[in-house]
């Protein structure tokens, strides 16, 4: 069985123990929350322990208090330990403790290239789209409005 197809549950020991080791751990990002950065069965990421303090925009794998484990953005970083973090495909905030977290990516793959978290043009993309997060709900919901329009427009050809 690939260790993609595993669940959570089952996976994140498997995760945990090779970054113990001092190594990083590859996770293909599933879902949609972090579209447009990850696209869903398509993009992987790079886990690694958290060794540094955690800034605004690092994206981090936590687990939520109902068990499920989520990989979203940090936003904003108040001066008490508590994070404020959301997909990138979404706009509200959810709050996360430092004990909620489990790894901090430190790069990702697309279409077999990697691409380390301190790219310039990953890091120019990330402060924008945290910028915009007050805005997303629209311009999200106008992206799929054309990207309907060009599915339309393609199936009349």
């Amino acid at each position: 069985m690939q260790l993609s197809t595993l669940p959570m549950e089952e996976l994140m020991p498997i995760l945990s123990a090779q970054m113990e080791s001092g190594g990083r751990a590859t996770l293909v990002v599933t879902g949609n929350s972090m579209y447009p950065t990850f696209r869903h069965r398509s993009d992987a990421v790079n886990l690694i322990p958290v060794d540094r303090p955690l800034k605004k925009g690092d994206l981090i794998l936590y687990r939520r208090k109902n068990g499920r484990y989520i990989l979203h953005r940090i936003v904003t970083k108040p001066k008490n330990g508590r994070f404020f973090c959301t997909g990138d495909n979404q706009w509200e905030l959810e709050r996360v403790t430092d004990g909620q977290v489990l790894a901090l990516v430190d790069g990702f793959v697309r279409g077999g290239k990697a691409c380390p978290e301190h790219d310039r043009r990953y890091r120019a993309w990330v402060a924008v789209w945290i910028w915009l997060r007050p805005v997303r709900r629209p311009i999200l919901a106008l992206g799929k409005a054309f990207g309907r329009l060009r599915r339309k427009l393609k199936r009349r050809k």
